[in-house]
């Protein structure tokens, strides 16, 4: 898969992420805009990370640098797909399914 296409599926869970975010802390009560709105920085700054880190792989040699990016990317996708279950439970929706693929797949 390629850096673009991995940064592209990272900026679509992010967004999902801020949305069911928003959706749980609607059903639970607790929005807070300045939760939010720190939640939205991150982000931000988390993709401008990913951006700069995208040519700086590039001049590491041996390839090591697409090593450590592909590492990098996938484990900012694990983390948002992580979250994104952990909204879904708050909103009361079964995730026991997801959690024992994801145990299965970390154990890989």
């Amino acid at each position: 898969m390629k850096e673009l296409e991995i940064l592209s599926l990272i900026s679509i869970a992010m967004v999902l992420d801020l949305l069911t975010g928003i959706i749980s802390a609607r059903i639970t009560k607790s929005i807070s805009s300045k939760v939010g709105i720190n939640g939205i920085l991150r982000k931000i700054a988390s993709l401008m990370l990913l951006l700069f880190l995208w040519p700086v792989a590039k001049i590491i040699p041996f390839h090591a640098g697409q090593a450590l990016l592909y590492t990098f990317y996938l484990s900012f996708l694990w983390m948002e797909v992580v979250s994104i279950l952990e909204n879904y439970q708050k909103m009361g929706i079964q995730i026991d399914q997801f959690k024992k693929l994801l145990e299965q797949l970390k154990k890989k």
